[in-house]
């Protein structure tokens, strides 16, 4: 499968509330409605939360930007059902009704987008066994990533993935880790045509999800030298090496799941 990454920024007139409702109530919706025209096989919405953990996650990866308001992600079963559906007469009006619906809520101009491909390092139970829904215990922890300065970034998903994926497998069982997807960035032409039609920023190097029972990572962050806060200590030591903070964000959300028809 194929994945798009659309973190979001509201507009300036729209508190978070405001944004979130809208893109809640009217606008997935608006997506499900339209997501046979586009071939889409999954779509969720994972809505920032103000959570001091993760601040606290934030605030140790020195100089981290501001978090979205949010994260869209959209599944197609291929690069070219994707295509398809952008070439036939219902997914072109399908794909502007969107992007009208898009410009009264989302900042476009701050809210880049870009394909994906999803690497799973811990993935121990089917797609939708963990989904972090507002009133669940389950929090999913969206880390926005860029390489280092000097950096090339197929040495930067090289890195992620053999190395620091592997780390976070080795103490996975201290830190709680329920499931971990890393998302590369593709090197494709799509990315360029998918931002100018929005005017939005580039794409970033790719997008960590993470997702944990949030009182687990009560009970492990709050002793310092517990075994799982010792292993998040390793975790942020590795990201040195690779990852540029300060173009990065990383920040806690819940999830809504609009579209979800498996693969074929």
């Amino acid at each position: 499968m194929i994945r798009l990454n659309f973190p979001l920024h509201r507009v300036a007139n729209l508190s978070r509330v405001e944004f979130q409702r809208y893109w809640r109530e009217t606008h997935g919706p608006l997506v499900a409605s339209v997501a046979r025209a586009l071939r889409i096989r999954r779509y969720l919405q994972s809505h920032s939360v103000d959570d001091p953990l993760y601040d606290g996650l934030r605030a140790a990866r020195t100089g981290m930007h501001q978090p979205f308001d949010g994260v869209a992600c959209l599944w197609w079963d291929s690069r070219d059902d994707l295509l398809a559906a952008l070439a036939s007469e219902a997914g072109r009006k399908a794909g502007e009704l969107l992007l009208e619906d898009e410009k009264r809520f989302i900042d476009l101009a701050r809210s880049p987008l870009w394909l994906g491909q999803e690497i799973a390092q811990i993935n121990p139970m089917p797609e939708n066994s963990i989904v972090a829904w507002p009133q669940s215990s389950w929090i999913k922890l969206c880390y926005l990533l860029q390489p280092k300065p000097g950096m090339s970034v197929a040495a930067c998903h090289a890195t992620w993935n053999m190395d620091h994926g592997y780390l976070i497998r080795r103490h996975s069982g201290a830190t709680r880790f329920a499931r971990y997807i890393q998302t590369h960035t593709l090197d494709d032409e799509l990315n360029a045509a998918l931002s100018a039609a929005r005017g939005g920023p580039p794409a970033y190097a790719g997008l960590t999800a993470a997702w944990f029972d949030r009182y687990d990572l009560v009970r492990i962050l709050s002793d310092p030298a517990s075994e799982g806060a010792r292993g998040f200590g390793l975790f942020l030591e590795d990201e040195k090496r690779f990852i540029d903070f300060s173009r990065s964000t990383l920040f806690a959300t819940k999830e809504i799941v609009f579209v979800d028809e498996g693969s074929s």
